[in-house]
């Protein structure tokens, strides 16, 4: 059974909700622009997913490492294993206790989750999903989550997300702690993990990679650390100024009319040089025409003197002879 078309024409819940009451195993890919995201499902259950940004695509390593997970040094020893070995990275890192499957497991559900929050978010893109194929065949994470649940948790999202977005208004914005002695909060174990994170320097798009809570959680943390009044805006960080590239300015749209106005010229050149050559032709004719005569005359006068010994006028040479 074909399932694709387009997202403004298609509502992406029902789609997905048709995949999981059918118990279909296979990949849902969505495309909008530059970027591509796959969703894995096993008879109905979503398994996987992954988000592809233009030329970049994060993997679960490089999140674990970038959110603090795993130690930067400990992972270029592991990837040193992986040379050696040739065994997977996930594998070393699981089989060899450096991570417990639990904590990658939560990870990959909030990442998972905020796939499906980013692409409830596109107005157009185009889908399709591809029936048999399976997403991480050979992985050791094994993970199947309710369609449902995920969807129901996307549209709450999707409600709250711009009110806070009214208040968090970019990436770029630095918060610092509040120290009120009489403020005594004891804020929840995320929003803990975010507050200590919070040292004046860092931006809001720095506490999403590091905290390792994803987008929406941790936007969600800081909106209500600024609603109990444990942090405050200090200041925003300047948005890099990416240079324009100048552009060329191509001349291969004259080519054409300047060819034909050339063309034109020269034609109107060789009209009035041919009309000047000709009347130069003409008036060189006539004046040798006229030569000719008057020489023709010279000769008759000559012999009209030698029989009546004198020299008549050209009048009556042109009567006697013409």
């Amino acid at each position: 059974m074909p399932i694709e078309g387009q997202l403004k024409s298609i509502n992406l819940t029902s789609v997905l909700q048709l995949i999981s009451q059918e118990h279909l195993t296979g990949v849902f890919k969505v495309k909008t622009k530059n970027e591509i995201v796959d969703i894995g499902f096993l008879e109905g259950e979503v398994t996987g997913a992954f988000f592809e940004r233009g030329e970049k695509a994060e993997s679960l390593e490089t999140y674990l490492v970038g959110s603090g997970v795993i130690k930067k040094n400990l992972f270029e020893m592991v990837e040193e294993i992986h040379r050696e070995t040739k065994r997977p990275i996930m594998n070393i890192l699981l089989e060899d206790k450096y991570i417990s499957l639990e904590e990658v497991e939560r990870i990959v559900k909030f990442k998972i989750q905020e796939v499906l929050d980013e692409i409830f978010s596109w107005k157009e893109g185009e889908f399709k999903f591809e029936e048999g194929n399976v997403m991480y065949p050979k992985s050791m994470i094994k993970i199947r989550l309710s369609t449902q649940s995920l969807i129901l948790e996307a549209a709450r999202r999707f409600d709250e997300w711009p009110r806070i977005i009214n208040v968090i208004t970019s990436g770029n914005l630095v918060y610092k702690k509040v120290q009120r002695p009489e403020l005594k909060l004891e804020p929840r174990e995320d929003e803990a993990r975010v507050l200590s994170l919070i040292d004046n320097h860092r931006s809001v798009d720095d506490l999403v990679a590091i905290c390792g809570l994803g987008k929406f959680h941790t936007y969600s943390c800081i909106y209500h650390l600024l609603s109990t009044g444990q942090i405050e805006l200090a200041y925003a960080k300047p948005v890099p100024v990416t240079a324009r590239p100048k552009k060329k300015i191509s001349f291969k749209f004259l080519i054409k009319p300047l060819t034909i106005a050339t063309v034109v010229a020269l034609l109107i050149v060789e009209f009035f040089f041919g009309n000047y050559l000709a009347r130069q032709h003409i008036l060189s004719f006539n004046i040798i025409k006229e030569e000719l005569n008057k020489s023709d005359y010279t000769s008759c006068q000559k012999i009209f003197f030698y029989q009546h010994n004198r020299i008549p006028s050209v009048q009556e040479v042109k009567d006697i002879f013409e």
